[in-house]
Order: C-alpha cells, then sequence, then structure tokens
C-alpha cells in the first residue's frame, strides 16, 4: 500500500508540475568568503553585520556566516534554505552572541561530497568548525532538517552546549514515526515518504526546481515581506546547482539511521536547557512533544498564527524569545 502511494505521489509529480526552469545561475555579487572572517573594526553595527568565510573541517569545506560578540549560538538552516533563512534573526542575536550560521554540507557554498549525510555526521561538521573558530561552549539551534542535526550535536557533545533550540522539527526516533503515519485522511507527511525513494525525486525535479520550491514554502500564499527581496531566489538557485537537491534528499534518506542513532544516544536524558518551538499552523507542540522525550528541561510551545518558516514570518518574535532563553 505505502509502496502504490509514493508512486501515485510521484505519479502526479510528473503530470503537474510544469516544466519551469530555475532561471539563470548565480549572478548576485560574489561574497568571496575567505578562510577566516576578518574582523568587523572598531565593533558597533559593522559587528552585527554577517562576515562570509569559509573552514575545511571533518573532510569538507564549510560556507560560514559570523556576526556580532558575545558567548556563541551557533543557527542551523533546514531544507530548502540556507544559512540566508537567518538573515531577520542575525541581527538582534548579534547584538548580544557571536552567531554563526554555516551552510550545511551539500548547501548552499559549501562543498558537495558523495556522503555523510546523516545527522551525526553533519554534527561533527558543525562542532569542527566550532572548534576551528575558538569556541568549546555554544548554544545550538536548528530549524527543520537543521533542528536533527542540532539534537545530534546536543546529545553527542553534551558538555559543550549551554542551550538547545529546536524548531519546526519532531525527532527521529522520538516522534517523528507520527508523521509517517498515513492510516487516516490528511495524515502524514507526504514528502517525507516521497523524498526517501531512490532517484525517482531527483528525476521529477530537475528543472522544475523553482516552481517546487515556490510551492515547498508557500511562497505565494505567504504575507507579503516573508520571504522579502531576493530570498526565494537563493533558495531556488542553491537548491538548482548540479547534485544539490540530490545532497538535501539524501538527508531524508538517512532518516532511519538518524532514528537509530538518536535511541541509542537518547537513553540518557539531555541536561541543557532546551527551547521547542512550533508554529501553531505547522508542527505546533510537537517539537516539544519529541523534546520532552529526551530532555529533562524543556520549555516553548507554540508560536499562534505562524506556519513552518518562523524565522521568515516572525523574526522579531522568535529572536525575543531566543534572547530571554539564552540569557
Amino acid at each position: 500500500m505505502r509502496r502504490r502511494t509514493v508512486c501515485l505521489v510521484a505519479v502526479t509529480l510528473a503530470a503537474t508540475l510544469p516544466s519551469c526552469r530555475a532561471g539563470p545561475p548565480d549572478t548576485a555579487a560574489p561574497e568571496r568568503p575567505s578562510s577566516a572572517p576578518a574582523p568587523a573594526p572598531g565593533g558597533g553595527r559593522d559587528a552585527d553585520r554577517p562576515r562570509h568565510a569559509t573552514a575545511r573541517v571533518n573532510g569538507v569545506r564549510l560556507h560560514y556566516v559570523v556576526a556580532g560578540r558575545g558567548p556563541p549560538v551557533v543557527l542551523l538552516h533546514g531544507f530548502p534554505q540556507t544559512w540566508y533563512c537567518w538573515r531577520k534573526v542575525i541581527p538582534a542575536l548579534a547584538r548580544e552572541h557571536t552567531v554563526i550560521g554555516p551552510d550545511l554540507r551539500g548547501t548552499g557554498r559549501s562543498s558537495l561530497p558523495p556522503g555523510g549525510y546523516d545527522k551525526q555526521t553533519m554534527a561533527a561538521d558543525v562542532h569542527a568548525l566550532v572548534r576551528r573558530l575558538g569556541h568549546r561552549r555554544v548554544a545550538v539551534v536548528g530549524h527543520d532538517l537543521g533542528a536533527w542535526t542540532a539534537y545530534a550535536y546536543a546529545r553527542t557533545y553534551r558538555d559543550e552546549v549551554t542551550h538547545l533550540g529546536f524548531l519546526e522539527a519532531s525527532l527521529p526516533g522520538f516522534g517523528l514515526e507520527r508523521r509517517l503515519d498515513f492510516s487516516r485522511p490528511q495524515s502524514g507527511v507526504w514528502h517525507l515518504a516521497f523524498f526517501r525513494q531512490p532517484e525517482v525525486p531527483e528525476r521529477l525535479l530537475k528543472g522544475r526546481e523553482r516552481y517546487f520550491i515556490e510551492d515547498f514554502l508557500g511562497a505565494r500564499r505567504a504575507r507579503p515581506g516573508t520571504f522579502d527581496g531576493d530570498a526565494v531566489d537563493r533558495y531556488v538557485r542553491a537548491y538548482s546547482r548540479p547534485g544539490r537537491m540530490h545532497a538535501a534528499l539524501e538527508q531524508y534518506r538517512a532518516l532511519y539511521r538518524d532514528a537509530a542513532d538518536n535511541r541509542a544516544g537518547g537513553r540518557t536524558a539531555l541536561t541543557a536547557p532546551v527551547l521547542a518551538l512550533g508554529g501553531s499552523r505547522a508542527t505546533a507542540t510537537g517539537p516539544a512533544a519529541s523534546m520532552r522525550m529526551v530532555a529533562r528541561d524543556v520549555s516553548g510551545g507554540e508560536v499562534r498564527g505562524a506556519g513552518h518558516w518562523l524565522m521568515e514570518e516572525r523574526p522579531r518574535e522568535l529572536s525575543e524569545r531566543l534572547l530571554a532563553f539564552l540569557r
């Protein structure tokens, strides 16, 4: 039955998605990442602006931005986004923190390795970057797939995590399984099953990245200003480059390995405080429910009226809640 459902989704997509091209390659002014971010002279507003850099860690080259000064906080993006999804949140956090926002392996301006898309490996990438930048204890905040990596970081490097932010996600092994239940009408999340199929998603989405990403984000239905400027164009360019959509799908295909790793590591509850938030029109209390299975000190709940893209939809409220949590 599950196989028939997935095939039906694939056939429907093939029939309905127009053959839209993603457009020309990224023609925006190059950000010229270097091996280390240039210091912001004099602090102040310059220190709050993201500075681009790259670092080779754990066998991959990670592009990242860094801004601000103070206790470090790492922001991890999900799909189909890049570090840029945090652009509205970084300025507020950077007034009190050193903010580090990487493009995760296979995404954005980071390199494209053939494997390593399980969240244990991706957490090791981020940990190596944190240590390269001279930090040991950090707060880690993740959204969507980035929340899966953030949790893997927290359970693996427990003594090095001061706070964990778990946004708009259910955890593999501890709650996500309910989102794979298609036993009732309108239950289950179709893309979790579809993305895990070998080769078919790549073939159906090739050349249709713009249509798919705009629809997946709900960009046409969103409130004005949610995806401001060229945000959607940036995401489309990032995932239209050769191999990038495949890398993203590999993160979903690692779901069951992630669940096994989480069940093994989750036997000992996290002691670091956790802020778990879900939009009331999306995962709602799901993130908090997942985190209460694996952590002792969990706060949060719903962001009323918000959907999945909290950083884009409610940046001021999210910034305020994160800052209060991190103090």
